[in-house]
């Protein structure tokens, strides 16, 4: 005798037209690694927790770092050179010479000819004779003369004077001589009628030769130089002998 089929189990009644529903997704099993987690946090909260307890109230509870952990902070921040990494910058040196200055210009008055050195242009040739004072030998020249003003002198000065120009000159007008004190004022007022005057030599063609003196009034006992001028040119520098 066969036996009856078994009455079928009872389950969730659906819809034969709609998919089962998933089966429900399994969690991890996250509860152990949270524990491990709190546990080591707890393990290091109690050491912390143990040190500070273990202090003594007379300890600040703050604490400036020592030298050594300063020194270690440094060394391991590489943002922060040193000082004594930082090395110095140096200026190129500059290859360029430094210029000479220029040598003064020979009868200037930086650098004057001596007396009785010749000198000339295009149209004269001029030397100059050693000054001396003269007020004796002016006075004895005419009577009339009137002697120099107090702290003045007369100096007597001898030129010899050679025209070499085309045309014609006179010494007289053309060359005037005057004196430059130390005190960089130029004396140039004459002594009245004085022996063997420049001024009366006339008109010279070329080759020919004027000799006379010109006088010059300057302060007593001052020291300077002497200029020669010929004509429009720039005057130039003469120092007396001692």
């Amino acid at each position: 005798m066969t036996p009856p089929p078994a009455a079928p189990t009872p389950g969730p009644a659906y819809d034969p037209l709609t998919p089962p529903p998933p089966p429900p997704t399994r969690r991890k099993p996250r509860t152990k690694l949270i524990a491990a987690s709190w546990g080591a946090g707890g393990l290091v909260l109690g050491l912390i927790l143990g040190s500070v307890g273990t202090q003594s109230d007379d300890t600040p509870a703050v604490t400036l770092p020592s030298a050594a952990s300063t020194t270690a902070s440094t060394t391991e921040d590489p943002a922060t050179p040193s000082p004594s990494a930082v090395e110095p910058t140096t200026e190129p040196a500059d290859d360029e010479p430094t210029p000479t200055p220029d040598a003064a210009a020979e009868g200037s008055r930086s650098a004057p000819f001596t007396i009785g050195e010749t000198v000339g242009n295009e149209d004269w040739s001029v030397t100059l004779g050693e000054p001396t004072e003269a007020w004796k030998r002016v006075k004895a020249e005419n009577q009339f003369n009137d002697p120099p003003a107090d702290g003045f002198e007369f100096y007597l000065v001898p030129v010899t004077a050679t025209y070499i120009g085309d045309e014609s000159g006179f010494a007289w007008l053309d060359l005037r001589v005057k004196f430059v004190g130390a005190d960089g004022v130029t004396y140039e007022d004459r002594c009245g009628m004085i022996p063997d005057d420049l001024d009366d030599v006339g008109e010279l063609y070329e080759g020919g030769v004027a000799k006379g003196n010109t006088c010059v009034v300057v302060p007593e006992g001052a020291e300077g130089l002497w200029t020669l001028t010929a004509g429009w040119s720039d005057p130039v520098f003469f120092v007396a002998g001692s």
